[in-house]
């Protein structure tokens, strides 16, 4: 478990013992803390809090644990069960409401489980709660060997970012953000991380230094190309002088890069939008796209795993196959070899 934060880290309180802007803090909840956490004493107001401050670190993961926990509270209150009187049974048939009722993805089950344990783990060391009781409760198996992530082959690929304009700077900028998720196999949430000083010149390479899950940190060197399109990018306006600005960011109203970064929202909305304008199904293409498809290209070409791997900054090799699609890609060449 993580230490408890500092005092000058926990939420403010109000009078009544209420937690200040709870919903604004974390940025997890739509309104206010879940009934059933409301109607607790401040203190374990205050634990529920700090396990989304202090214990889960990254904001994605946070956001989404604090979704599960939301639903699940919410099931619970409608049980008429209180935060105390929750049991393993109780949780098991949300599990199984999850699973079978509801349709959910067992990945997603999964998930939910793991926000729950989480949760009252920590509000059990905390005295909170007594005992865990999602504890003894196991999730549905999963063991997925293929990704469900849509690919572009590498000449669908190459054909739409070529393709892409350059006559604007918001173009050559989108250019360069679909250069860099294709060309390093990042995750969109580290490329709108990326400063300006995190893109720079080490002997005769040029490298990104990516900010990743758990706060790791990864150089990786740039493909000629994905140089090229940041090279166009910067050279036409997307440069400035402070070492920690935004490498992308955002437009103004006169369609002029602003002083602000980019979010992931706002580059899936234009990664979609370039791949209707260029012909492509928006369903087939997300940010995650590339991803799969600069992976599978890398090994379609002859690379090995373990440096896709460590290119994509994956701690485990059977994560990086989940991205090669490569049996996907054959299947579909050979099957128009059946001349009728």
């Amino acid at each position: 478990m993580a230490d408890v934060p500092e005092k000058s880290d926990r939420p403010n309180l109000e009078p009544d013992g209420t937690p200040e802007n709870s919903g604004e803090l974390l940025g997890v909840f739509e309104a206010d803390l879940p009934p059933l956490i409301r109607e607790e004493d401040p203190s374990a107001q205050e634990r529920f809090l700090e396990f989304f401050l202090a214990e889960i670190r990254n904001e994605n993961t946070r956001r989404a644990y604090g979704r599960a926990v939301a639903q699940f509270l919410r099931w619970v209150d409608r049980q008429s069960l209180t935060l105390r009187s929750i049991t393993p049974l109780a949780v098991s048939g949300y599990v199984e409401k999850m699973d079978r009722q509801d349709g959910k993805a067992p990945a997603t089950v999964k998930q939910h489980l793991s926000a729950i344990k989480r949760l009252f783990g920590w509000l059990q060391a905390g005295g909170v709660l007594e005992a865990n009781p999602a504890e003894p409760v196991r999730g549905p198996k999963h063991s997925p060997k293929d990704g469900s992530t849509p690919i572009l082959t590498a000449e669908e690929a190459s054909d739409f970012i070529e393709g892409l304009p350059t006559s604007s700077i918001k173009d050559r900028r989108d250019k360069a953000i679909i250069g860099v998720l294709t060309y390093t196999f990042a995750r969109v949430s580290a490329v709108v991380s990326l400063d300006q000083e995190d893109y720079f010149q080490a002997g005769r390479r040029q490298k990104l230094r990516l900010q990743e899950k758990g706060g790791k940190q990864r150089d990786v060197p740039l493909h000629h190309r994905a140089v090229d399109y940041l090279e166009e990018y910067l050279s036409s306006g997307g440069r400035l002088e402070r070492k920690d600005a935004p490498l992308f960011r955002t437009l103004t109203r006169e369609g002029d890069l602003s002083g602000r970064r980019m979010s992931r929202t706002s580059v899936l909305r234009m990664v979609k939008s370039r791949a209707s304008d260029e012909g492509l199904d928006p369903d087939r293409v997300c940010c995650h796209t590339f991803r799969g498809t600069g992976i599978t290209a890398y090994l379609q070409n002859g690379g090995k795993l373990e440096v896709a791997q460590h290119i994509a900054g994956h701690s485990n090799a059977s994560t990086t196959k989940l991205y090669d699609r490569r049996q996907e890609l054959v299947s579909k060449e050979e099957v128009e070899k059946i001349g009728i």
